[in-house]
């Protein structure tokens, strides 16, 4: 212990002295705070749009600043002596610069009208920045680059779920949150390390003003990855906690509308009410159920590119249910305790059955996957993938270790772009296979029991055949991969109940597993989550179901709990 202690103590005595040195970051941070550094000067010169006025700094001037031009209007005075003090300015426009040459600078007026005499100045109020990376983007690599800017105290950060490396979308995303400057980051894969890219924009017109590429080195992320682990602080504090009047099962998001937000769906088991997260929970559109479905998975994807994700429910459903062509013939018949996924999208303000299959489905990525159902033990054949033309069709197998089933997985990625697999066994410990099918990890302690799972049908009463079960949703979020943990009431007395939850965060970093805590101390048991952008939303029951708190003030006690955590910077 007192080893550990003297490293972490000498990191944090070295952290300072080498990190603004090596740190890439730092170098984006700087530039792009020198387009907003305080400045003030008077125009001398007006030619058409073109300006010239002596700046009152000459460091960090630099073109692509904007100004606010500010026209000077009546004197005001001391109320007793009548001493002008000063007089009144109103804003008349912005001026950009594009030259400078000491102290004397010449810029463009790209907004309302300037004079002589105008006074122009960039105040020391803080910056509204839009900040919106790449979906492929590495979380650590943006996650400290936008801490590093929002610590400087010169930037308002605006916060939004919208990930796109496509300049027009993001200026477009940026205007509508009312900011005053986008950050656009955006990365590629270079020799041992990544190539990140910043962009600034002008929201008002879309203009670029900066643009620069730094190289950040495999290396560099590690140790990036290590310092947040010892060093961030963590938090079991949810930004915004909405409690359910109803038990709810599954939580996802998804586009459903095509607007670029991020909407809420969650299943109840047999009904799904969706939900804009501003302010308050908005209710958006509700889908009910027939009484015979019982949902096991539920999942959101757009397969038929057409900017709107579809959503996709697995469920298990209960006595004979014959399914109708359009033309009112028999094309299938789902027999009692049968698997069927259904997929909807949403038409106006309904969601519209749009596709039907006889197995599970699951969303992987962004591809779509699915398997067989058994009667007996749960899951049969192969995984396969499943593609759109015009239909939802069965693709090829899907290549995995021997026992590793639908729900079971995701793939990951080491520091050298070496492939694996991240999965459960059935007992509930996690792996990691190479590409090769053989396991290279397992984790000491299992995550904690698993919510859905089926008894296998025995010959005879009194013989235990075991059970299978739908794994916890493993995400993926840059390379770590996300996984619920739920802490039982009573040590090895799962089936009690379980008195809280979090969510981890795995990282393989080619040799080892490092893994930290993104979500501590959910009260109860956590249901299921989702990620929307820099946010992670997450659905929990109570201790023992039963909101306690409801019943002293005369409500059902009865209910789930909605959760957002921020994991911005993080």
């Amino acid at each position: 212990m007192k080893k550990n202690i003297f490293w972490i103590v000498a990191l944090l005595l070295l952290a300072p002295l080498c990190s603004a040195a090596n740190d890439p970051l730092v170098r984006l941070r700087d530039e792009t705070l020198q387009f907003f550094s305080p400045v003030a000067g008077k125009i001398d010169h007006v030619e058409d749009t073109m300006v010239t006025f002596i700046a009152d700094v000459q460091k960090n001037l630099r073109p692509g600043m904007r100004l606010n031009i500010l026209s000077e209007g009546e004197p005001f005075r001391h109320p007793v002596t009548h001493e002008i003090l000063g007089r009144v300015e109103t804003y008349a426009g912005k001026v950009e610069v594009k030259e400078v040459q000491g102290d004397r600078v010449t810029g463009v007026v790209v907004e309302g009208v300037a004079k002589e005499g105008d006074r122009v100045r960039i105040s020391e109020t803080k910056v509204r920045m839009a900040f919106i990376q790449d979906k492929k983007m590495d979380w650590y690599l943006g996650d400290d680059l936008y801490r590093k800017l929002k610590s400087s105290g010169r930037i308002e950060m605006l916060d939004t779920g919208f990930e796109t490396g496509d300049e027009r979308a993001a200026v477009a995303e940026a205007k509508k949150l009312g900011a005053e400057v986008l950050l656009l980051l955006t990365a590629k894969e270079a020799d041992k390390g990544t190539l990140l890219r910043e962009q600034l924009f002008w929201a008002a017109d879309g203009s670029r003003f900066y643009d620069a590429e730094v190289k950040v080195d495999v290396a560099f992320t590690k140790d990036l990855k290590f310092g947040a682990e010892f060093f961030t602080p963590l938090s079991g504090e949810a930004i915004f906690r909405y409690s359910l009047p109803y038990n709810a099962r599954f939580v996802v998001t998804g586009d459903f509308d095509g607007d670029g937000q991020q909407e809420i769906a969650v299943s109840t088991g047999k009904d799904i009410r969706t939900y804009l997260p501003a302010g308050d929970l908005q209710p958006l559109w509700e889908m009910k159920g027939a009484t015979l479905d019982d949902h096991i998975w539920v999942d959101t994807i757009d397969m038929n590119h057409n900017g709107r994700d579809e959503l996709i429910i697995t469920m298990m459903r209960s006595g004979r249910m014959p399914e109708k062509g359009a033309d009112d013939s028999l094309v299938s018949s789902v027999e009692p305790g049968d698997v069927l996924s259904v997929i909807y999208e949403l038409v106006g303000s309904e969601f519209k059955k749009i596709g039907q299959v006889n197995y599970f489905l699951r969303r992987v990525g962004t591809s779509l996957i699915g398997q067989m159902y058994s009667s007996s033990d749960g899951f049969k054949d192969d995984v396969f993938t499943v593609t759109w033309d015009g239909g939802y069709k069965r693709g090829e197998k899907v290549i995995l270790p021997k026992g590793t089933m639908i729900y079971d997985y995701v793939g990951i990625e080491g520091p050298e772009k070496e492939q694996a697999l991240f999965a459960y066994d059935d007992k509930g410990f996690l792996n990691i296979y190479n590409d090769r099918g053989i396991r290279i990890w397992r984790s000491s302690t299992d995550t904690g029991g698993f919510i859905t799972t089926f008894k296998k049908p025995a010959p005879v009463s009194y013989i235990d055949a075991g059970e299978w079960s739908i794994k916890d949703r493993l995400l993926t979020r840059g390379k770590e991969v996300l996984v619920v943990y739920r802490i039982p009431i009573i040590n090895m007395a799962k089936g009690i109940g379980y008195k809280s939850s979090l969510i981890k965060s795995y990282w393989w970093n080619g040799f080892s597993m490092d893994e930290r805590a993104i979500v501590e101390d959910v009260p109860g048991t956590l249901l299921d989550y989702a990620l929307a952008g820099d946010k992670i939303v997450v659905l929990s029951s109570p201790l023992f179901g039963i909101q306690f708190g409801n019943i002293i003030k005369g409500e059902s006690p009865l209910g789930s709990t909605l959760q957002i955590y921020s994991v911005k910077g993080r």
